[in-house]
């Protein structure tokens, strides 16, 4: 019985050693690491199979969340799914977004798959114009920033693929809204969507 007792130490010993640190990224994957540094961008780490290896570096905001050794976690990401960011996404829209051209008319925003169609809608709800066009928010090549008017309305502005039944090309997504803070968050909102949408 004692001699057994005498191994409890290493067996400990053992389970410490290979503790290791876990990082979930927004786009699904996640690493298990040895972790450094958390900076106020970056996060840095080594390769839990390769620990006399090269640090590694991520940038803080393709991170969804931090998993340490001892079981608590960091929760990076505002959105846990790909459905609560869509879900949050068409409701901004819908609030906040107004016809680029005609500003009595809103939008009503609806995703289907990693696309997204925008239309315009009036009072009633009833499609005024509706936008041929669906935008592949996986494929963005480039977000603008947010563009403010002296009248008080923004446009996000985002470079991406749009396609019509076999018809595919790139163009710019612009979307109208009233309201600035609504704009940022949209903007974060479509970034982080489109990291999640990306899949190593």
């Amino acid at each position: 019985m004692k001699t057994k007792l005498y191994f409890l130490p290493f067996l400990l010993m053992g389970i410490t050693c290979y503790s290791q640190d876990k990082i979930s990224m927004k786009n699904g994957s996640s690493l298990d690491v040895k972790l450094i540094e958390i900076g106020t961008s970056n996060i840095t780490y080594k390769e839990l199979d390769n620990l006399d290896g090269p640090i590694h570096s991520l940038d803080k905001s393709k991170i969804y969340k931090v998993t340490y050794n001892n079981g608590k976690t960091d929760i990076l990401g505002k959105f846990q799914s790909i459905d609560e960011i869509k879900s949050f996404i068409i409701n901004k829209i819908n609030e906040y977004g107004v016809d680029r051209d005609n500003g009595m008319l809103k939008l009503a925003a609806e995703f289907e798959g990693n696309n997204i169609r925008i239309n315009s809608v009036n009072n009633k709800g009833r499609v005024y114009y509706e936008d041929k066009y669906w935008w592949d928010i996986s494929r963005v090549v480039e977000f603008h920033n947010i563009s403010r008017r002296n009248n008080g309305t923004v446009f996000l502005n985002i470079v991406t693929y749009k396609s019509r039944k076999s018809k595919t090309e790139l163009d710019k997504l612009v979307i109208k809204l009233v309201d600035y803070e609504t704009a940022i968050a949209l903007l974060d909102a479509f970034k982080d969507l489109n990291l999640m949408l990306k899949k190593d």
